[in-house]
């Protein structure tokens, strides 16, 4: 079998270190996107935790009376896709909010 493919890749003029440097490019490629998000996730993770410990309790629609509390401790113990959530139903509603008042203060 190892003769078969050595006459097939020798046929194409692929060698087998050719192979391995395009494996390796393509493992070195995903591991550098890898890295990127995982640095983006961490930075918008800080932001989100930021946010949350500036933002008062009533500002909070979901958690009731310690809002903050558990929010503050959702962000930290659960970091994966916490940041997204919290952007998507706390600090995407205060932004909307504050396009309101202005559009209101223009008029």
């Amino acid at each position: 079998m190892e003769e078969l493919t050595a006459i097939v890749l020798g046929f194409f003029g692929i060698t087998a270190a050719s192979i391995y440097g395009v494996l390796l490019m393509i493992w070195v490629f995903f591991l550098m996107i890898s890295i990127i998000m995982g640095m983006a996730l961490f930075i918008f993770w800080i932001i989100a935790l930021i946010d949350c410990i500036k933002r008062d309790n009533k500002d909070f629609t979901i958690g009731g009376e310690h809002a903050k509390l558990v929010w503050i401790l959702i962000l930290v113990l659960v970091r994966s896709i916490t940041p997204i959530i919290y952007y998507l139903l706390i600090m995407q509603k205060k932004q909307k909010s504050k396009k309101k008042i202005s559009r209101k203060k223009k008029k």
